[in-house]
C-alpha cells in the first residue's frame, strides 16, 4: 500500500477509533500515548489536538523531544540561552496539554544516529511502553 498523507490520516483515524478514544470515560482502560519530535514545539504543532483529546479523557501522554532546542533561536546561534527558553516552552506546553515532557538529550543540529544513541532512545521508549506512539511525518 502506498503511504500518502491521506492514507496515513485514514490509518491513524482507524487506530484512534479502535483504541477506544471516545467521549465516555467509563469505557476503555487508561492508555499511554507518546508523541515524539525533534525539537520542543514539534510534537505540539503536529499533534496538540490529539494530545489534548487523549489527556482530557484521562489517558497518560508524554512528549518525547530528541533535543532540548539548543542552537538557533530567533535567527541567531545562542545554544545555552535558546535551550533554556525552548525547554521552558516545552514544559509549559506539556502543562497546558496535561502531558509529561521527556528529552532524549541530543544536540540540535548535531544529532547522532549510531548504536549508542539509538539504544538510548529505545530505552526511553521501552520505559514508557506506549500503547499509541505518534511520530513526525517522515517526509521533507
Amino acid at each position: 500500500m502506498h503511504v500518502s498523507r491521506r492514507n496515513l490520516l485514514a490509518i491513524t483515524a482507524g487506530a484512534v477509533v479502535s483504541s477506544g478514544l471516545r467521549a465516555e470515560t467509563s469505557g476503555p482502560a487508561k492508555l499511554k500515548v507518546i508523541v515524539t519530535g525533534g525539537h520542543p514545539g514539534d510534537p505540539e504543532c503536529g499533534c496538540a489536538g490529539t494530545i489534548a483529546r487523549y489527556t482530557a479523557l484521562g489517558h497518560d501522554a508524554a512528549l518525547l523531544y530528541l533535543n532540548h532546542g539548543q542552537g538557533y533561536c530567533n535567527g541567531e546561534r545562542d545554544g545555552n540561552r535558546c535551550g533554556e527558553i525552548r525547554r521552558a516552552e516545552a514544559h509549559k506546553a506539556c502543562q497546558i496539554l496535561k502531558a509529561r515532557p521527556l528529552f532524549a538529550g541530543q544536540y540540535d543540529g548535531q544529532s547522532m544516529v549510531d548504536t549508542e544513541h539509538y539504544a538510548a532512545f529505545g530505552k526511553l521508549l521501552d520505559a514508557e511502553d506506549p500503547d499509541n506512539p505518534f511520530a513526525q511525518w517522515p517526509h521533507r
